[in-house]
């Protein structure tokens, strides 16, 4: 398992970037606790991108989501809040 994350006391955890894939959104409940991210496989999407495949598209079939996506209170991007 591979992964890069920091926290705050203000903020509480960030997932940066986790063995998925490099973490592109947080979904957080009403307490601000994570409760699921949504990622980027870097090395499908290149492998992707190498073999042709238009990058937006590339993209979309590479994105992935874990944990309580379908009703998150409110999503974030970890780099920005």
């Amino acid at each position: 398992m591979v992964g890069t994350t920091y926290g705050t006391a203000a903020k509480g955890a960030r997932y940066l970037e986790l063995t998925q894939g490099y973490i592109t959104q947080l979904a957080l409940n009403d307490n601000n606790e994570i409760i699921g991210f949504e990622f980027l496989n870097l090395g499908k999407f290149m492998d992707d991108v190498k073999a042709g495949k238009d990058a937006n598209e590339a993209i979309k079939a590479n994105t992935g989501r874990y944990g309580q996506w379908d009703a998150p209170a409110k999503t974030i991007d970890p780099r920005q809040e």
